[in-house]
């Protein structure tokens, strides 16, 4: 809501006032109360306050002798700060992937660092479709999965030299992942803000994956499409953490 700043009448026979000085700059952001401009009356002066808190306007000139009643600015709301130009997917974390050298020397790290387990081994994961930077490729991987309360962990093992976002990644590294809805919307949220498609194929049982490179410094980012069989297996490995007894680190899938 805009206040409309006028010449006040501070005495029953003022009829004018000189606008000294402007105490605040033209489109500061002010606060309730605050001196916003000192006014000459017949023998002295005065500092008048802000009505209200947000972004002053000049529409008086300082020097100028104003009218009692007459406009001379204008406090509006502050405008609130644009959101997030889309390319962040929205939608919570649900899983971290870091590509590992060794499956069976990472397992037992996870487990012991954070009692992630069982985990739910994916040897020489059958992937389809596969492209890096729109050229076919044919990635040799293994994986291991597991949850950490909700959190799921994924374990990326690679077997050749082949191009990959992985690969990309590097040893060690972390990449998070969501899932969306659907992936060509996702894809073209991110392409947005300048984020880059770099890898992307699609699972042996079904449901597409893909990897974006963000067009300012930030993490690669994993988005998985929901699928029914992905959602099935994902549901039955947090089961399988919540009853874990640790009598194994590796599950089987029932």
């Amino acid at each position: 809501m805009t206040q409309i700043l006028r010449i006040p009448k501070v005495a029953v026979s003022m009829r004018e006032g000189t606008l000294v000085a402007w105490l605040a700059e033209d489109g500061a952001v002010v606060a309730e109360r605050q001196p916003l401009f000192t006014l000459e009356l017949e023998k002295s002066t005065m500092d008048v306050e802000s009505p209200a808190a947000g972004v002053l306007r000049h529409k008086g000139q300082a020097g100028v002798t104003y009218k009692v009643g007459e406009i001379i600015g204008e406090i509006s709301a502050p405008v609130p700060p644009a959101p997030p130009k889309p390319g962040a997917v929205a939608g919570s974390l649900q899983r971290l992937v870091q590509v590992v050298g060794d499956l069976d020397q990472s397992i037992q790290a996870w487990a012991t660092a954070t009692g992630a387990g069982p985990f739910f081994l994916f040897p020489h994961m059958g992937l389809k479709d596969c492209d890096y930077r729109g050229t076919s490729v044919a990635p040799d991987v293994s994986v291991a999965i597991s949850a950490c309360g909700d959190m799921l962990v994924e374990l990326v093992q690679l077997h050749d030299a082949t191009p990959s976002a992985w690969r990309d990644a590097g040893q060690g590294a972390m990449i998070p992942a969501v899932t969306v809805d659907d992936l060509n919307a996702a894809l073209e949220l991110e392409a947005g803000s300048g984020a880059v498609r770099s890898f992307g194929g699609a699972f042996q049982f079904g449901g597409r994956f893909a990897f974006v490179e963000p067009a300012s410094p930030g993490p690669r980012l994993m988005l998985v499409e929901k699928h029914f069989v992905a959602s099935q297996i994902t549901d039955r490995i947090r089961a399988a953490h919540r009853n874990w007894d640790r009598s194994s680190l590796v599950g089987q899938l029932k």
